[in-house]
């Protein structure tokens, strides 16, 4: 079934039903439980009553964490506000006001809650101010922008670096020269696909630009974001002004920084979602004002979201960051490995290894939540074999717009997190570190949010592009047909390799002798 038909496959009720197909093969093709034919989009004529929850137990631990933490973290912040140690907090601790003779310094310790406070309102301000500018900045600069992002975070790590060993911090000095390295070895490996990234990325920003609504998403979960981080901040601060050694500090930051984490990608993933419904319909109708385009697509997309596809949102945010970052790393390192045949070895085993995760957690599984309203996992394996049958899977590996567009968001944690520690060394240099990189993190976040609407127009662009390329086509073109030549041009070269591969494998082995 072809989606070139916008009235066969989405109307106004079909969309309010959302329907969800549990398909089963059969020798005749893939057809839905009550037989109606499907799309690999799993979109069907007949629609059902409502979607299904999906994926609820991860909703529920979700929801149960921010709730537990939320709780901790108003806790920690009261305990030092106004007053040390308001809820007798030190007594659990091996730190009390009756002094240890292990940790002279703590029995001194007279920081509040309101002391560090500031610092985190100025991360809040700054990671906020630089989303704002970029999402502002999408329609004209945004180019420039992503240049800019992939120059200069090599160097703003190294700096970061040579600033850390000047201060005899030796650990955090090494970390960031590592990830000064990687990201250079990254960016030398990738300098050539670097062309069609930056097309697909204008494309992309072409495609948010004509449907404004996805920036009021973009600004209502940025707000959403920033009321969480004040309880957030609120009681980090606390635990960074807490009468306990550095280790037990370090550990609860690193507890709460995971926590902010997951929210924050859940947050980036709901945006995500939204987004990717909306870019969608958008292509399949032929335009924002189209006739058979929905009432109000961008409040039913929401709802959804929020509601019955918000569990496999939480469960997909736990993992596909991570191991999109492995896989980006580990494709670099590979393609400069020469005839190192053991490293070769090593590394493949590696790179195998991620790219079985990668077919049951990637980013592109949210194009099809939002669409059908399918499980995390299902999602992810129906849109990588989509990839696999159509051979656009070469394409995405080649595209780098999502390594370019998490500089972008490094670079914005990494000058938030600066601009905090600067004012934070002139007030308390002891403590440069513990909110200097917590305030990164909040600056990666905010700044993520901004960054999301582009990644999800990407990943519609080539699910629709697999699924019917005449979308595309219809939509743009001259884009259509530089995406056909550069697929072309990367089938070509795959099958190249293997053929080269497959030789020196066969020039490998021992003559035979004839018989």
């Amino acid at each position: 079934m072809s989606l070139r038909d916008p009235q066969a496959t989405f109307s106004d009720s079909d969309l309010a039903s959302s329907p969800t197909i549990e398909e089963e093969e059969e020798e005749d093709g893939r057809r839905s439980r009550n037989g109606s034919e499907t799309s690999s989009l799993g979109v069907v004529r007949a629609s059902e009553p409502s979607r299904h929850w999906r994926d609820v137990f991860w909703l529920l631990v979700f929801l149960v964490h921010l709730a537990a933490l939320g709780s901790v973290l108003a806790i920690l912040g009261m305990n030092r506000f106004r007053k040390a140690d308001r809820l007798n907090i030190d007594r659990f601790t091996n730190i009390t006001g009756m002094g240890n003779a292990s940790h002279p310094q703590a029995q001194t310790r007279g920081e509040l809650t309101e002391t560090f406070w500031p610092f985190y309102g100025v991360a809040g301000g700054v990671g906020t101010v630089l989303a704002w500018a970029w999402l502002s900045l999408l329609g004209s600069k945004a180019s420039q922008m992503m240049k800019v992002s992939i120059h200069s975070l090599t160097t703003y790590l190294a700096v970061i670096s040579v600033l850390c060993f000047w201060g005899q911090h030796v650990f955090w000095g090494i970390a960031f020269a590592v990830g000064a390295a990687l990201q250079f070895l990254y960016v030398m490996s990738v300098l050539d696909r670097f062309p069609f990234t930056m097309l697909v990325l204008q494309k992309a920003v072409k495609m948010v630009w004509d449907v404004p609504e996805v920036m009021g998403v973009a600004y209502a979960f940025m707000l959403i974001m920033l009321c969480w981080m004040i309880l957030w901040s609120f009681g980090v601060s606390g635990v960074v002004a807490l009468s306990l050694d550095d280790g037990g500090r370090w550990w609860l930051l690193v507890v709460f920084s995971v926590s902010l984490f997951w929210t924050g990608a859940v947050l980036c993933n709901t945006v995500h979602v939204i987004v990717s419904g909306m870019v969608f319909l958008v292509l399949i109708h032929g335009g924002r004002r189209a006739a058979s385009m929905p009432s109000k697509p961008i409040l039913k997309s929401l709802r959804y979201a929020m509601t019955t596809s918000f569990g496999s949102i939480c469960y997909g945010s736990l993992f596909t960051a991570a191991i999109r970052t492995l896989r980006w790393e580990i494709r670099g390192v590979r393609s400069k490995i020469g005839n190192n045949e053991c490293l070769l070895c090593c590394v493949d085993f590696l790179f195998h290894l991620v790219e079985t995760l990668v077919r049951f957690f990637n980013k592109y599984a949210y194009v099809q939540i939002a669409v059908n309203g399918k499980g995390f996992n299902r999602s992810a394996r129906d849109a990588w074999e989509l990839f696999q049958s159509t051979g656009i899977e070469a394409l995405v590996a080649y595209d780098c717009s999502g390594a370019v567009l998490l500089m972008g968001i490094i670079l914005g944690g990494l000058i938030t997190g600066t601009c905090t520690g600067i004012w934070t060394w002139f007030k308390k240099r002891d403590e440069v570190l513990m909110v200097g990189s917590t305030a990164a993190l909040m600056g990666m976040i905010l700044v993520g949010l901004a960054v999301v609407v582009v990644e999800s127009a990407v990943t519609s662009i080539y699910i629709c592009y697999a699924e019917d390329p005449s979308l595309i086509q219809r939509w743009d073109a001259e884009f259509f047909h530089q995406m056909a030549e550069a697929l072309h041009q990367r089938l070509q070269y795959r099958s190249a390799r293997a053929r080269e591969v497959m030789n020196s494998r066969l020039d490998h082995l021992p003559d035979t002798p004839p018989l």
